[in-house]
């Protein structure tokens, strides 16, 4: 890097700095899209693996084949993002997100294991449907970590956004898989019923945040797609698995149904998911080129400036002092009309960062949230040898019976943890 010595230098590095910092979004961002391909197709072979161990390999045999393929795909194209960001080192600004990578890195390589054991039927498809989205919330949590670093408030709200759209799918397709357990069995016990509810609950959660924070366009295909007939239909085989009762007889053949309406509908988010992430690159392509117009027009106008000449004392000098406000101080000699340039440069850029540090702050409140109420479920689970869902459970509870959000109630939990632990 060049020597700063003047304040033309400091205004010039700044809006460099600006750049390069637009230009890791747009990596992470294009990361980010790998990330998404990669969950929609773990969660169709999840899908198609759990119809295939409950059936005794006799349904989906060859679908869960040509789905292997297609998310081997997959799988190459975001390990070759991966190779080309290592190579580029522009991962080196974000251990947590470097470390997200690892542990999904991890998970990949026992992922053909994981697939031997499915077609020899030596797992359970409870234990396949575990495996498979501990994966999927390790790459969720890349999505995460990229949505936690980001500084720019409009890409962190398009990541916030993006994130909870993925989680509810997410949601979804684990919906999918237990209602598949369920159906092809012929029975739903009390468990596998509040399990699908929890699912439930949570996809409303996620979707609810991501209509707070997206754009118009996919809000309004959401709502669309809340609507359809595919959403109605899997609503009455919700209720089917909500009403179902022990002595209940269920054909196994509503499987199928189930697993086509659930699928319909989870192919018509990704297709919302793509239209976001394609969006996000738009975005920051966008903030990018207007940063860089934005730096070529501060060096053209300071070169101007710099360029008039002027006597070496300024007429100005000459006026009343009350009248000079702050060239005052200003040596005989300077060019007035370029300090005076630099100072309201300086000043706007001062302005805009203020304006985008409130602007953040309000688009990471979600993030924020997350990362208290996983924390305190983390110490719950650690306290009381529960799940994770039974620690969200209790987190709920106690949120609905004190009439408090449960943020509220997480961090009372953390601070309750925190006291005990200093005694």
């Amino acid at each position: 890097m060049p020597l700063l010595t003047t304040s033309e230098d400091f205004l010039l590095a700044a809006k460099h700095a600006e750049i390069a910092a637009l230009q890791q979004l747009q990596v992470n961002c294009r990361l980010v899209g790998r990330v998404t391909e990669l969950i929609h197709e773990l969660q169709r072979e999840r899908g198609l693996s759990n119809i295939y161990l409950v059936s005794d390999g006799q349904r989906y045999a060859q679908q869960r084949a040509d789905e292997l393929e297609v998310s081997g795909i997959a799988q190459q194209q975001f390990r070759q993002t991966l190779t080309e960001l290592s190579e580029s080192d522009s991962l080196a600004l974000s251990t947590r997100l470097l470390s997200s990578l690892a542990f999904v890195i991890q998970c990949l390589e026992g992922i053909d294991a994981l697939r031997a054991q499915v077609t020899a039927r030596k797992v359970s498809a409870s234990e396949n449907t575990a495996l498979y989205s501990r994966l999927i919330t390790g790459l969720l949590t890349v999505i995460f970590e990229a949505a936690d670093i980001a500084d720019d408030p409009e890409i962190t709200r398009a990541l916030v956004a993006l994130f909870n759209f993925v989680q509810g799918k997410e949601y979804a397709g684990q919906e999918r898989a237990m209602g598949l357990i369920g159906f092809t069995s012929g029975s739903f016990s009390n468990a596998l019923q509040d399990k699908v509810h929890e699912l439930l609950d949570a996809q409303e959660r996620c979707f609810g945040i991501f209509t707070e924070f997206s754009t118009s366009i996919p809000k309004a295909r959401w709502n669309q797609l809340e609507g359809c007939e595919a959403t109605s239909e899997l609503e009455r085989l919700r209720k089917m698995i909500e009403r179902y009762r022990a002595e209940d007889a269920l054909p196994t053949s509503i499987s199928e149904v189930w697993y086509e309406v659930a699928t319909r509908r989870i192919d018509e988010m990704q297709s919302i998911e793509l239209d976001m992430t394609a969006d996000l690159m738009e975005l920051c392509e966008k903030k990018i080129n207007t940063a860089e117009e934005d730096l070529r027009l501060h060096r053209e106008h300071l070169k101007d400036l710099a360029d008039i000449s002027e006597p070496p004392e300024s007429p100005l000098s000459l006026l009343p002092q009350s009248n000079l406000n702050t060239d005052n101080s200003l040596t005989p000699g300077v060019n007035v009309k370029l300090a005076r340039s630099i100072s309201d440069l300086v000043q706007g850029q001062a302005e805009r960062l203020q304006r985008i540090s409130s602007e953040l702050a309000e688009a990471r409140q979600a993030l924020d949230e997350r990362k208290l109420i996983d924390k305190a479920k983390g110490m719950l689970i650690q306290s009381k040898g529960i799940t994770e869902e039974e620690a969200y459970r209790h987190l709920r509870q106690a949120a609905m019976d004190s009439n408090k959000r449960i943020v509220e109630v997480a961090m009372n939990v953390i601070s309750v943890a925190g006291m005990l632990t200093s005694r």
